[in-house]
């Protein structure tokens, strides 16, 4: 598999593509894909995805954007999939000002067929749409229906509702796995280990975080995944952290991660994050958490 930016280059000739953004490959985009990959098979055509390397927003806007699967972990996902190329657009305000049909004399006009989702808009402010792609003789147009679950569409904007609300149980059933961020650990202020709770303070960059609170996590250190239970919050009752952070503690684990890539991933929410009257309050109720997580893990396992 080649990952391919495109600057003043367009997809190659004798290609499939799925487009889109692709924030979180959810079920909808994995059936966009899987779509992508079927047909190319059938047609002996190179497969591809093409996306953004950053929101529209971001750049148009200059908003910080957080993401459900920023660039390298969303190219982390595709690799999982059976694709020959990955072609990267690296967004611009320049870019942004295309008109559709500059979009696809730039991009696509060698394709042979596009795969997309019935929402999908792009060139300057949307304008362009799955009618000014049908209407491009040169390549064919391949449309997929809306994904719905329990009357929800399948998109991430329902994910991040989820994930806002603290629903990280239901993430699974639409992103077809538990919801996870990825940083590096960082150097927190060290209390958790003073309390008999020593934790890996991750820096989760441009991941949108859920709700604050306590949670039953896996911890992926060094390609193993171990048990674990995370917090999300600012750590009131020890009032050391102005920035919201991400703490893990793993359960039979001890090694010294400062400077490690980890994962966690959210399985259940516990509780809301709570200032206690005093730490031996908080000690007990971590003492509590752990047992729920350690029981949640032995019933996932029957």
């Amino acid at each position: 598999m080649e990952i391919i930016k495109l600057n003043g280059t367009r997809v190659k000739p004798n290609t499939i593509a799925a487009i889109g953004f692709f924030d979180g490959v959810h079920l909808a985009h994995k059936e966009l894909i899987n779509k992508t990959i079927e047909i190319g098979n059938k047609k002996n055509l190179e497969k591809a995805v093409i996306t953004f390397d950053v929101h529209p927003k971001s750049i148009l806007f200059d908003l910080e954007y957080l993401y459900l699967t920023p660039l390298e972990k969303k190219i982390e996902v595709f690799k999982e999939f059976d694709l020959d190329y990955i072609y990267v657009i690296e967004f611009t305000k320049e870019k942004a000002s295309l008109h559709p049909l500059e979009f696809i004399e730039t991009y696509l006009k060698d394709i042979n067929i596009i795969v997309c989702g019935f929402d999908f808009k792009f060139g300057v402010r949307g304008s362009g749409n799955i009618k000014t792609l049908q209407a491009d003789s040169r390549f064919k147009t391949i449309i997929l229906s809306e994904v719905t679950y329990e009357g929800y569409k399948v998109g991430s904007t329902h994910i991040r509702d989820l994930l806002k609300s603290g629903q990280v149980d239901h993430v699974k059933e639409v992103l077809g796995d538990y919801y996870s961020v990825k940083g590096e650990v960082i150097h927190g202020a060290k209390k958790g280990r003073m309390i008999g709770y020593p934790t890996a303070n991750v820096n989760t960059g441009d991941y949108l975080i859920p709700k604050r609170g306590v949670y039953v996590t896996l911890t992926k250190v060094k390609d193993i995944w171990y048990e674990s239970m995370s917090s999300i919050g600012h750590n009131p009752t020890l009032n050391c952290s102005i920035d919201l952070s991400v703490e893990s503690n793993i359960f039979n684990f001890d090694e010294e991660i400062y400077g490690e890539i980890i994962e966690v991933k959210f399985l259940k929410r516990l509780r809301d994050e709570i200032k206690f009257t005093s730490v031996e309050a908080l000690i007990s109720k971590i003492d509590h958490d752990k047992i729920d997580s350690l029981n949640f893990f032995r019933k996932l396992k029957e």
